[in-house]
């Protein structure tokens, strides 16, 4: 048996770690976006872009995707998103939050919808999705690629909710979504992964993605939230990974 001196092994796994930041890297550059939303269209959205007219919001989006990439040491995270009540405006976050990270050009980000009792990615589809979650982790399909949609932001790709189900806690909660989201996180090194989730004191879906999440923003609908409903959202949350409270007037 041979043993490879320690110096050579480092230097080797330096190496590996390297080609598959490359190749990463060329294969985000390379992702095909078939179809692009007008400048128009993301505004009639509120989505931010470069140059866009809300030059706040577009500096508000790119400090938090700087104070959690700092939070997270620069290395690609699992983000969860929830609310303490209905109507707070997740979506419209994780969408822009999603954005923020794509005006990189070295960087993709994928939102996954799991909210499967109000799910509004869809209204981000071009197409009404045939597939989405719920179906992958029910086995409608076994193929990934058939719940991965384009969202017509540059290097943004969205899973919608997927089917209507009584059984979202028992999939959330399954070895078979765990291993889903570390296979995604994994499979590229600069894809960050956005998971939409329902109001965290309604629902017991996102207390169960809580905990898979790597870190998690809480989003408060302004003027409208007491605090006793923010504090329970912290406590559901857990205080190591919550990333931050977003008071949305959006």
């Amino acid at each position: 048996m041979t043993v490879m001196p320690l110096e050579k092994q480092i230097t080797e796994r330096n190496h590996n770690a390297l080609n598959i930041s490359d190749d990463s890297r060329k294969q985000i550059r390379e992702m095909n976006d078939d179809w692009l939303l007008t400048s128009d269209e993301l505004d009639a959205l509120k989505i931010i872009y470069p140059g866009c007219g809300d030059e706040k919001s577009l500096n508000n989006y790119r400090e938090l995707r700087t104070k959690i990439l700092k939070k997270a040491n620069n290395k690609n995270f699992v983000c969860m998103l929830s609310s303490t009540n209905q109507g707070s405006g997740t979506t419209h976050v994780a969408v822009n939050l999603a954005a923020s990270i794509a005006l990189d050009h070295r960087k993709t980000a994928l939102i996954i919808d799991c909210n499967n009792y109000t799910p509004s990615l869809d209204n981000y589809l071009k197409e009404k999705p045939k597939f989405g979650l719920s179906n992958f982790l029910e086995e409608d399909t076994q193929e990934i690629e058939d719940i991965i949609y384009p969202s017509g932001i540059r290097r943004i790709r969205i899973i919608p909710a997927g089917s209507k189900t009584e059984h979202a806690a028992e999939n959330f909660s399954s070895e078979k979504m765990e291993k889903f989201i570390e296979m995604a996180k994994k499979r590229y090194p600069d894809r960050f992964i956005i998971l939409d989730t329902p109001p965290i004191g309604y629902y017991a879906e996102s207390q169960i993605l809580a905990s898979i999440c790597d870190m998690a923003i809480l989003v408060v609908r302004y003027g409208q939230t007491s605090e006793s409903q923010i504090q329970t959202g912290i406590e559901l949350i857990s205080n190591d990974k919550l990333a931050g409270i977003i008071l949305n007037n959006k």
